[in-house]
């Protein structure tokens, strides 16, 4: 080294300043990185406050290691907001840049915007920290921490590059244009956007097709990658790949997975080796009771999926009897707007049509109140509609719109009109329900993305949690019917005509109010002052 020290000082003035500069960057980014044993430590080192808690020590210890072992993989779960998204996507990029500033990064994400946010912050603390950075108030030179700085002609937020060096990181969303683009390690934060996605076969399939045949031949020999992924779906990407390692002999398998579970549960995997019932030391201070008002609040399945780490089998599962149980109503509550949804008959020819007559109630929660559902012809269901609608009080009638919706509105007015004669043969009521010359209700089409298991996702979840429950034993067969239901069957027609009617009542909107005001209730006091 000495030698070195000694050609530099006969180097001509302008060479010499900028090896010394060079040289000080290169001292600084090693000690950097030998004065910390992991990127928490790194953190902590930048940030004093960072919190390092036992989950966060134990996901920094594998991420070292993998991001110095030859060709590691690493699969991490642990609950939302416990800080491993950026330890992953900001600490252990900036600590593999040190390391090695000729490591092309790849972040990516379901959505680029997400993605970049990681790459950005990391690229700001490159500003904030490294080499030439400066008090932002009154410019004066601060000390480099980090022995990284950016390249003057490549510094965007999702796509920058580290001064002198090819390493850098670019940030993509999960089926994003990444042509041309070398990766020397792979980070994969969330492939899926969320519940309703993972149910979908076909984003599944996209998302494992776009890490097949995009992402991982982008890869250079022996790059790592780190995916941190919530747990959705047992045929996710991570249960896909844990699939595949599990074909392979035990000593070729290379997936080692960390799952830690907000609180330890029997059956549930958990790194840290926690007794059952011990809850995770969060880095954002819960406690014990806030994990279960946090179980309680989001359901079974958002429970299991999010805070577990542990999907279980759709299969059999999609409603479960205890829900529709646990959250029964004994009467129908005053109900502040009431619609029926109707999922038509396909063939007009005797198949069944779903009726569920259902309402929102003061505190938000949809209640499913009657099913009037069965085997009708394209004459019968949008008569049996009608009359629902007008004993029910709805002032919404909501079709499934995805075939023919201007004839199925058509078949409904036309129901009306034949009722307005038929009431006025008989003294103004057909079986007992008044019927108006005007229809007292709205007639809209209802259309939503996804399939059949995507549309019921909000259902099943209101159903699991509270969110939606049900008056009595009124709607016994489409609950007979949802707990049957099993995903790669056809929907059962009630559940989705309560899928309907859990969409556009949860969802708000626009409310029509019918002929007189029995059948809203009493109106909440405060609500229309």
């Amino acid at each position: 080294m000495t030698d070195i020290w000694e050609r530099a000082a006969r180097l001509p003035e302008q060479q010499r300043a900028a090896f010394t500069a060079w040289a000080r960057q290169a001292m600084t980014r090693r000690a950097a990185l030998t004065a910390c044993a992991n990127p928490a430590e790194l953190a902590r080192q930048i940030d004093p406050g960072y919190n390092i808690t036992p989950a966060i020590e134990l996901i920094a210890e594998h991420l070292e290691q993998a991001t110095t072992t030859r060709g590691a993989r690493l699969l991490i779960t642990c609950p939302p907001q416990e800080g491993k998204s950026t330890l992953v996507s900001v600490w252990t990029v900036l600590r593999q840049l040190q390391r090695n500033p000729d490591t092309r990064i790849l972040l990516a994400s379901y959505s680029e915007d997400l993605a970049r946010q990681a790459a950005q912050t990391a690229r700001n603390i490159i500003t904030a920290y490294g080499t030439g950075a400066r008090d932002p108030l009154t410019g004066v030179p601060l000390p480099d921490r980090l022995g990284l700085a950016l390249a003057s002609d490549r510094f965007a937020a999702g796509n920058w590059q580290i001064r002198g060096h090819r390493g850098g990181v670019v940030a993509v969303g999960m089926g994003g244009t990444i042509t041309g683009r070398p990766c020397d390690m792979l980070v994969i934060d969330d492939p899926l956007k969320g519940m309703a996605a993972a149910d979908s076969p076909t984003e599944r399939a996209k998302v494992i097709a776009g890490f097949q045949g995009d992402l991982t031949t982008r890869l250079a020999p022996g790059a790592p990658i780190i995916l941190i992924q919530t747990r959705w779906h047992e045929n996710d990407l991570a249960g896909f790949l844990l699939a595949e390692d599990a074909k392979l002999p035990p000593a070729e398998r290379e997936w080692t997975h960390i799952n830690i579970p907000a609180v330890a549960t029997r059956g549930v995997p958990d790194a840290l080796g926690r007794p059952e019932g011990e809850p995770l030391v969060s880095a954002r201070g819960r406690t014990v009771e806030d994990w279960r008002r946090i179980e309680r609040a989001v359901g079974p399945r958002v429970w299991s999926a999010l805070y577990l780490g542990s999907p279980y089998p759709l299969g059999g599962a999609l409603f479960s009897q205890a829900w529709f149980d646990t959250y029964r109503l004994a009467a129908e509550p005053a109900l502040y707007r009431r619609l029926v949804a109707i999922d038509p008959a396909e063939t007009g020819k005797g198949d069944e049509a779903g009726l569920i007559a259902a309402g929102l109630a003061g505190d938000g929660t949809v209640v499913l109140s009657e099913d009037a559902s069965g085997q009708m012809s394209s004459v019968q269901w949008p008569r049996r509609a009608c009359l629902l609608a007008l004993a029910y009080g709805a002032t919404e009638v909501v079709f499934e719109a995805y075939s023919a919706p201007t004839t199925y509105a058509a078949m409904i007015a036309r129901a009306y009109e034949d009722l307005v004669v038929e009431a006025a043969a008989s003294g103004g009521h057909v079986e007992g329900v008044r019927v108006p010359a005007a229809p007292p209700f709205l007639v809209t089409p209802w259309t939503a993305s996804g399939n059949a298991l995507v549309r019921s996702a909000g259902l099943r979840h209101a159903v699991g949690t509270g969110g939606c429950r049900v008056v009595g034993h009124r709607l016994a067969t489409m609950e007979a019917h949802a707990i049957r239901w099993q995903e790669g069957q056809h929907q059962p027609d009630r559940v989705a005509a309560a899928t309907i009617a859990y969409d556009v009542l949860s969802g708000g909107g626009g409310v029509t109010l019918a002929d007189g005001t029995g059948s809203w209730g009493e109106m909440p006091s405060g609500l229309g002052s």
